[in-house]
């Protein structure tokens, strides 16, 4: 096998580990985002006191999905960096910039959001369990959960938008080869299709509106998944 082969079949791998292990990340977002019903809004209404009920293996579950996805950015990140070189895409061009910008502190985010939403989630549901009233748990938590989130959430975005402009950019422009039907597939569009999706299920009573939280995940996933096609075609056709 040349050189250039195995560069090929690495990247492809990468890809490949990136949609598993950030499916799973989606899987761990389910699990932090399931409530059992009949449960009193707590914590700004992003959670409620029915979380007490929730088994703390979902937590700790999706806390060891939130590292492995770590692990997948760590090794699809510098892969999609590879296949733009490949492409033959410029490294001075705004857009290569703008992907290089998001991606740089993906794997970080991934695990610290993780993390944070478990540790805190699980910490209220101790507080719960060991009888503390909803009105002292919510002033108790309000504050500390919002400074561990805000930051997060901001993080996330700053991850998530340029990553998303510049893949649409690269797609939609047909610099990668793959159907520009894939534009889709990226952190923001699976993210914005998610919640639609996830406000019309709530609509209409659905108790599993959660399953929808994997948005985010799952859109860095099927990129990776699109990514993988995007290699494989060039692979394809070096032969």
């Amino acid at each position: 096998m040349s050189i250039e082969m195995s560069k090929q079949k690495k990247l492809e791998a990468s890809f490949i580990f990136g949609f598993i292990t950030l499916l799973l990340c989606g899987v761990g977002d389910w699990l932090i985002g399931y409530e059992p019903e009949g449960g009193l809004p707590l914590v700004y209404g992003i959670t409620s006191t029915a979380i007490a009920d929730v088994p703390v293996w979902f937590y700790v579950l999706s806390f060891f999905f939130g590292i492995l996805s770590g692990f997948g950015c760590l090794y699809f990140a510098p892969a999609i960096m590879e296949l733009l070189d490949m492409k033959g895409i410029s490294k001075d061009s705004k857009m290569y910039k703008t992907m290089r910008f998001g991606l740089k502190s993906a794997p970080m985010m991934f695990v610290s959001f993780h993390i944070a939403c478990c540790i805190c989630l699980m910490l209220i549901q101790a507080a719960l369990r060991a009888g503390l009233d909803i009105s002292t748990a919510d002033s108790v938590f309000l504050i500390p959960v919002a400074t561990a989130m805000v930051p997060f959430v901001i993080w996330c975005y700053l991850c998530d938008i340029p990553v998303t402009i510049a893949y649409m950019y690269f797609i939609l422009k047909g610099k990668l080869g793959i159907n520009k039907a894939a534009f889709i597939l990226c952190p923001m569009g699976l993210s914005i299709a998610a919640k639609i999706l996830g406000a019309i299920m709530v609509a209409l009573g659905s108790k599993w509106g959660f399953l929808t939280a994997c948005g985010e995940s799952w859109g860095y996933a099927f990129m990776c998944l699109a990514l993988y096609f995007a290699a494989r075609n060039e692979n394809l056709g070096r032969r």
